[in-house]
């Protein structure tokens, strides 16, 4: 399930990544006052709220005890990630590709920034600690083998 996940947020990043790229190719200026952009932004922008009922509930010790009765903290992780990246897509879509004044490109690229280093931190650093953990029990296998050794040669 794990690795299953992991390549559906890679896709949904690389798709976020492609619709703010695809900015130089596309203008839609009206887009985002019309009946179908205003519903990709406000929808976006709930989704991108979602991801602060987890952290709120992670952080708090009664309230995740109450939650957790209904609710597996995994599945709130998983709500939280796909939240998290599906709002800036639509947001992004929402945005029509205009990006005239300053405060909307610091927002989008905010934004982007957000995703993608949350992106790096749950998945492309989790394998980095998985690699350590495994070096380190590698390590204290062979300190195991070698101390074996030493007492066999000084026997």
């Amino acid at each position: 399930m794990k690795e299953r996940e992991k390549s559906i947020v890679t896709g949904l990043v690389l798709l976020m990544l492609i619709a703010w790229v695809g900015f130089p190719l596309h203008h839609a200026h009206r887009f985002a006052g019309s009946l179908w952009g205003g519903v990709f932004g406000v929808t976006g922008a709930v989704l991108m709220l979602v991801p602060l009922a987890y952290m709120i509930i992670k952080r708090n010790k009664k309230l995740k005890q109450s939650v957790a009765k209904y609710v597996s903290m995994r599945n709130l992780l998983a709500w939280h990630i796909y939240a998290g990246v599906l709002g800036p897509i639509l947001v992004i879509i929402h945005s029509g590709h205009k990006y005239e004044s300053v405060v909307g490109i610091a927002l989008t690229a905010m934004t982007l920034l957000v995703v993608v280093s949350g992106f790096i931190g749950r998945y492309l650093l989790s394998g980095f600690t998985k690699e350590i953990r495994e070096k380190k029990a590698m390590l204290t296998e062979l300190q195991t083998a070698y101390d074996e050794a030493l007492v066999a040669v000084q026997s």
